[in-house]
């Protein structure tokens, strides 16, 4: 390969989104203190109801009654052992050290993934740096500051590409199953399981899914999961909010808004097809360009003739992969940490080049994590004020995470165009 030795460019990403986030998550907790531990509390006030024997769904924490529980039923009793602890204060203490522990064990996958692929270790700079940004960045500092269940599920994320990488199929099965049961979302990896005809790993994450929804089934009856389909799913699966133009206010990291802001006409139920029908083309292009899947222990002929197939072109497809699983969907922008599982290994292993460098780019500009209404409050009273007007169209039509994204996958599909012909037989 030939990425850069000395990564600065990777450096300068990951240093100005650790300073962003560590700017972000102070300036937070100065100046609304009551969202620390926001999302916690929904947890733990809805472990408290359980064992109390009410309704968890109608449970809600007494400074955020708007708030409520929207995970599957199976998932609460891992927060029951908070409840035991006997405030959310201490819960979140706990919980906080535990996600502080999750995310360096991500960013440690992380680090190993880049390094099977360099002839040297990772300078420890940079060892510091993935780890600062996996843990306060702006799109990680929410989760940490909320109390949010994000570190879990990308530590699993990123544990379940590896274990793919490895030929270790089943536990990748398991690792996937848990985000998608979770948040649902997710479930859009099993488009890359398919890619890569992992079929062990997608009756395991299949029968893992089934198993643990029979279980909820079994453990809080069906009513419950009902009520889970009424406060949860529908809700997500409405476009409503897209209606006319998704305002630039929203926290959301999705294709929709720019379609909403563009054709805002069109009926709402039709932003997510449309979505979804955009980045469809990125995806069959980047699976496309790689070598057919063989065993981890025995590399094929393929392997050895087409340059497509190097490991760098299977993070460019998992990162279209991924990136269809977060902006497809109407994601938060605290989401985006998922985007860092081929993201950091990229930054690090992409080679030189002008593919590169808008790779790069996109990647600076998604560290700003900020909305319309972020910069309005920041600007205000300040000799930048009179930059709001300027921003404004440009923060309307999508933020900065966005565009970020969108760089970077069409770095992706720039990188694999000049890597070689097609294979003659596509997937």
């Amino acid at each position: 390969m030939n990425a850069p030795e000395t990564p600065r460019d990777a450096r300068i990403v990951l240093g100005v989104g650790v300073l962003l986030g560590v700017v972000g998550l102070v300036a937070t907790v100065l100046r609304h203190p009551k969202m620390v531990g926001m999302d916690f509390q929904v947890y733990y006030f809805a472990g408290e109801a359980l064992v109390a024997g009410r309704d968890f769904y109608a449970a809600s924490p007494p400074a955020h009654p708007t708030y409520g529980y929207v995970y599957p039923p199976v998932t609460l009793p891992v927060f029951v052992p908070f409840v035991v602890l006997g405030s959310w204060q201490a819960g979140f203490a706990v919980f906080t050290l535990l996600n502080v522990a999750v995310a360096l064990g991500a960013a440690g996958l992380l680090v190993r993934w880049v390094e099977e692929y360099r002839e040297r270790p990772l300078p420890w700079l940079d060892r510091g740096l993935v780890a600062g940004f996996t843990l306060v960045s702006l799109h990680s500092a929410s989760t940490l500051l909320y109390g949010e269940t994000n570190f879990l599920l990308l530590l699993a994320l990123v544990a379940g590409f590896r274990w793919l990488e490895s030929n270790r199929e089943s536990a990748a099965g398991v690792a996937f199953a848990l985000p998608a049961v979770v948040k649902l979302f997710p479930a859009v990896v099993g488009l890359w399981l398919l890619r890569q005809r992992a079929w062990r790993a997608i009756g395991t994450a299949t029968l893992t899914g089934i198993g643990l929804f029979t279980l909820g089934v079994v453990g809080f009856g069906v009513e419950a999961h009902l009520t889970f389909l009424e406060v949860a799913v529908a809700p997500r699966l409405s476009s409503s909010e897209f209606a006319g133009g998704l305002p630039a206010e929203a926290a959301l990291l999705t294709l929709r808004r720019p379609i909403s802001v563009l054709l805002p006409g069109l009926d709402a139920s039709l932003y997510g097809p449309l979505a979804f029908l955009l980045l469809a083309p990125v995806v069959w292009y980047c699976y496309r360009r790689i070598s057919e899947p063989s065993s981890a222990s025995e590399p094929s002929p393929e392997s050895e003739s087409n340059p497509a197939s190097e490991p760098i072109s299977r993070l460019v497809a998992i990162f279209a992969t991924m990136a269809v699983m977060v902006v497809g969907f109407p994601s938060l922008l605290l989401y985006f940490v998922y985007l860092l599982v081929p993201m950091i290994p990229l930054l690090y292993l992409l080679e030189r080049g002008p593919a590169r460098k808008l790779f790069v780019a996109g990647a600076f500009v998604a560290n700003f994590a900020v909305t319309l209404a972020n910069v309005r409050r920041a600007l205000v009273g300040t000799p930048g004020a009179g930059l709001v007007g300027v921003l404004e169209p440009v923060l309307t039509l999508a933020t900065p995470p966005l565009y970020g994204t969108l760089a970077m996958l069409g770095a992706c599909v720039w990188y694999l165009r000049r890597r070689g012909p097609t294979p003659a037989v596509p997937s």
